[in-house]
């Protein structure tokens, strides 16, 4: 089988958090192929057992090298004769992906992660550029699918509106997935000490909102610390505004922390906040709700029938600023609502978006189209 993946990984035998799905993928395979993108800019070659990691150049941060790197598949498809292609994107690898589809006949797995293909993800022109180029792209990838995943009923409805009914024929539902082994500790108290213990997981960008939160935070009149988990360029920005603010000392940000380690943090706090302006469904939302942390988010994206306004999280509306404010001084002053919602949430997650569980549908969604 071969992934094709625009996403940066060291060669083996480095070990990364994806690298476990791929041992799980690579059941049921003689050969398993990663084609992604590497740190460096030379192809690198790596194998372990029966799995082959082809790391392409990188040519700087961003990922649109790849878009045209992607374009050597119909060559490692000669050389390698897969009998299965997935691909992460429809457009980065995905358009490569799908004329090796059509001329070698070879079924083909296409996945959606974000809300861009189906709305503008940043306001302005730029933004409806960006959607129309994507969502004429994507459709392309689409017709040459041979099954599209959706990660929740909410998005296979949109594919339904934005692309008709022939991609919508080929939608299966695979929701993201929490390993309940590795988010195993869960909150057992929800007491605080008149200071709530904010965090939020996400990149650092324009996207993720972050710089929006931390002055709307401030604006709520509640006593709180925030501690932001993520990567990116807009470090140095969270610090300024926080400094303008006078409230450094609330504000904690960790870099790069992988799972093992962000598991046993995120019972620490209190609420999890996603305060994100456009979103697919958050795998950062589902670890925070199997540790039992009660969750306030943007009605944004496809997290309808995911978080249910009053059940298991606080959704809000525009505009957000009043939103936030309201929900954060309902947790605040009320621990039997805090424990309410994070108990909920995190049933919610044992009961649809267990690891095992979900990996079962994918793996079906793939042998299905043998």
């Amino acid at each position: 089988m071969f992934h094709i993946s625009g996403n940066q990984y060291p060669p083996f035998p480095a070990m990364h958090h994806t690298r476990r799905i791929w041992d799980e993928l690579l059941k049921g395979f003689d050969e398993y192929h990663v084609i992604a993108r590497g740190e460096g800019n030379r192809y690198i070659h790596s194998v372990a057992r029966s799995m082959h990691l082809h790391l392409l150049p990188a040519f700087g941060e961003r990922m649109w090298p790849f878009f045209f790197l992607g374009w050597i598949l119909p060559w490692f498809v000669l050389r390698y004769k897969p009998t299965h292609l997935l691909v992460q994107c429809p457009i980065l690898g995905g358009l490569a992906a799908a004329f090796c589809s059509k001329v070698f006949r070879i079924p083909l797995l296409v996945e959606l992660h974000g809300a861009h293909y189906f709305a503008p993800a940043r306001p302005g022109w730029k933004g409806v550029i960006e959607h129309v180029i994507y969502r004429k792209l994507s459709s392309i990838t689409f017709s040459a699918a041979t099954r599209i995943r959706s990660l929740s009923q909410d998005m296979s409805e949109y594919i339904l509106q934005i692309y008709g009914e022939s991609a919508a024929k080929k939608v299966m539902v695979i929701p993201n997935r929490v390993d309940l082994n590795v988010f195993r500790c869960y909150k057992d108290s929800y007491s605080t000490d008149k200071l709530l213990r904010i965090i939020t997981v996400g990149s650092f960008s324009e996207t993720k909102n972050h710089c929006q939160l931390i002055k709307d935070l401030d604006r709520t009149g509640v006593s709180f610390h925030l501690t932001i988990v993520g990567a990116g360029s807009l470090k140095e920005k969270y610090i300024a505004i926080a400094n303008q603010l006078c409230i450094r000392d609330r504000l904690e940000i960790i870099e790069n922390l992988d799972h093992q380690s962000l598991a046993p943090l995120l019972p620490k706090h209190d609420v999890y906040i996603h305060y994100a302006l456009s979103e697919g469904v958050p795998r950062a939302i589902l670890e925070a709700m199997a540790v039992g942390l009660p969750v306030v988010a943007t009605h944004v994206g496809f997290i309808k029938g995911v978080l249910v306004n009053g059940e298991n999280a606080i959704v809000i509306d525009k505009p957000y600023a009043d939103g936030l404010t309201q929900a954060i001084r309902l947790l605040a002053e009320s621990e039997c609502l805090r424990k309410r919602l994070g108990v909920a949430a995190r049933h919610t997650i044992k009961d649809r978006f267990e690891w095992n569980r979900v990996f079962e549908l994918y793996r079906s969604a793939i042998k299905s189209m043998d």
